[in-house]
């Protein structure tokens, strides 16, 4: 029994001084609020020279802040998402339309050292063949014909 008491001492003495180790750093170094706002606005950019943004919501699309999602895996390195969903307020509110429920969205992603990123950007596709058009009469919707097809992008 002491034979057994002193050999479980022995290795617990032997596993408490080397405690736990890691190959990573438990924290990495933020972008700092400048940065981040530098980051925010080279984006914006983007968006609007790769032409995703319609003519007719680029004063809502200035003025909506996005959502924003920045996952480091190093020092000011790593991705940084930054979504735009824009609602489209029609006059007649009787009911809920496609664009009501899908808003149109944008979405520019920054990979790599933060400070000086590769960009990549995806957005909505506004095609006239879904938009749907409402009755003269105000009672029921159109549907659309049979030959159209409504798509979802993924």
């Amino acid at each position: 029994m002491k034979k057994l008491c002193l050999l479980l001492t022995v290795l617990l003495l032997n596993f408490l001084p080397s405690g736990c180790t890691s190959s990573r750093p438990e924290y990495f170094e933020e972008l700092t609020e400048v940065e981040r706002a530098n980051l925010l606005r080279n984006a914006r950019i983007i968006a609007l020279q790769g032409k995703a943004m319609p003519e007719h919501l680029r004063g809502v699309f200035v003025e909506l802040a996005p959502y924003e999602r920045i996952v480091y895996d190093g020092n000011k390195r790593g991705k940084a998402t930054f979504r735009w969903e824009i609602y489209e307020n029609t006059g007649n509110r009787r009911r809920i339309t496609q664009k009501d429920v899908n808003p149109y969205w944008i979405m520019v992603y920054a990979f790599g050292d933060l400070r000086d990123p590769e960009w990549k950007l995806s957005h909505a596709q506004e095609t006239a063949q879904l938009q749907i058009v409402n009755d003269p009469s105000g009672s029921t919707p159109n549907r659309p014909a049979p030959a159209q097809r409504v798509r979802y992008k993924r």
